[in-house]
């Protein structure tokens, strides 16, 4: 007989969908805000026409934020099943 206590297969399945979103934009939040600033900032820097021209100071700044955010990316990503210790 079944355990009632135990999820069946489409309930688990649904349960696991929903904690890989919340895990992927949560629990990684320094990863999607890093993300989040390279996607502006890209923006910025491959459409200057749009704010001003190449001599821009925002298009200018955004350049090295995005180089910057490239390096900040390098160091915050992590493996997605890690959480500070071992991968168990």
């Amino acid at each position: 007989m079944s355990d009632p206590t135990k999820p069946t297969v489409s309930e688990d399945s649904t349960q696991t969908s929903t904690n890989v979103a919340k895990n992927a934009v949560v629990k990684n939040w320094k990863t999607t805000s890093v993300g989040v600033v390279l996607a502006i900032t890209g923006f910025i820097a491959f459409s200057p026409k749009n704010f001003g021209g190449d001599q821009a100071i925002i298009v200018e700044l955004s350049k090295y934020i995005h180089m910057g955010g490239l390096a900040a990316l390098g160091i915050v990503a992590k493996d997605y099943n890690v959480s500070g210790g071992s991968n168990r």
